[in-house]
């Protein structure tokens, strides 16, 4: 790669955040978990020191003008140079895949060998992406995602062995997990930097879930409001539940605030520790980051 090229993706680049515990041992990397989040927008990173069941580090890249996967091997090649948690050797390693290339297939109707099929009628899937599953045990039900070939390919070269699930696919079984004994209904709304995410549970049943776009604060509160108006739940007395990477004093929440009456902000896992660097972030920031697919 051209020295022009390079510096033209590296400008694409820029670290947001970097939270390392001073236990984090560099010659103790084998005996951890790496949990990597990836979309188009960026890239979180964290480490998990399973022996004591704490998150030790935390590292957050944002990509800009990135809009679709075919870059982003050459990113995480530039990012393995000057990250503090990539290139290293680790026990288990998770990758959560970020795209809207997924759907959502009950069990009695899966057939394996038919994966690329029910994909393909929901989404169009690139020739040279990878299908796989997710089993959704709290309904039992699978998640179908496309994941980029050249990732992939990257990632196992990385690392050799890789879990690849889909980031829903952690959102909702954990929040269902949550959920299990509970009554009533609740709307989740799980806000990233460019797509939020609305889940609609009714006691442990999943009734409602999907993703939208969103470049501005009326974006956000039109299909909010619209998707309450169509499963016919009244703004003035919902729950509604914020998790993910949005602000106190942000617009997003102050337009919510406008037009919702019950608003409360969700947390992440609770059966965790967390170093007292990562303490400092939001406790309703990086849901799905921070809760292991549950297997």
């Amino acid at each position: 790669m051209c020295n022009i090229m390079v510096s033209e993706i590296k400008n694409k680049i820029s670290q947001s955040n970097s939270l390392i515990d001073e236990s984090f041992d560099v010659k103790k990397t084998s005996e951890y978990q790496l949990i990597l989040q990836i979309g188009t927008d960026g890239v979180l990173l964290a480490v998990n020191d399973k022996s004591k069941n704490k998150y030790i580090a935390f590292e957050k890249y944002t990509f800009q003008n990135i809009y679709s996967f075919t870059p982003i091997s050459e990113l995480l090649d530039i990012l393995a140079k000057d990250s503090k948690l990539i290139p290293h050797t680790y026990k288990w390693v998770n990758c959560l895949l970020v795209n809207n290339l997924s759907t959502i297939v009950p069990n009695p109707l899966f057939e394996n060998e038919n994966k690329e099929q029910y994909l393909n009628f929901n989404v169009a899937v690139n020739e040279n992406d990878v299908v796989l599953s997710d089993d959704l045990k709290n309904i039992d039900a699978k998640n179908i995602f496309a994941l980029p070939l050249s990732l992939k390919t990257k990632l196992d070269n990385l690392y050799g062995k890789v879990n690849y699930h889909h980031f829903s696919s952690t959102l909702l079984d954990n929040l269902l997990f949550e959920n299990k004994n509970q009554n009533g209904k609740k709307v989740y709304v799980h806000v990233q930097a460019t797509h939020f995410e609305i889940i609609y549970i009714e006691g442990k049943k999943l009734i409602f879930y999907n993703t939208f776009n969103h470049h501005s604060a009326e974006d956000f509160i039109y299909y909010l409001l619209f998707s309450c108006e169509q499963l016919q739940l009244n703004p003035e007395n919902i729950e509604i539940i914020l998790l993910g990477e949005i602000e106190k004093n942000s617009a997003l929440y102050a337009i919510a605030q406008k037009y919702i009456r019950n608003i409360r902000w969700g947390e992440r896992k609770s059966n965790v520790d967390y170093s007292y660097q990562l303490q400092t972030l939001p406790k309703h920031y990086y849901y799905t980051l921070f809760s292991d697919y549950i297997a």
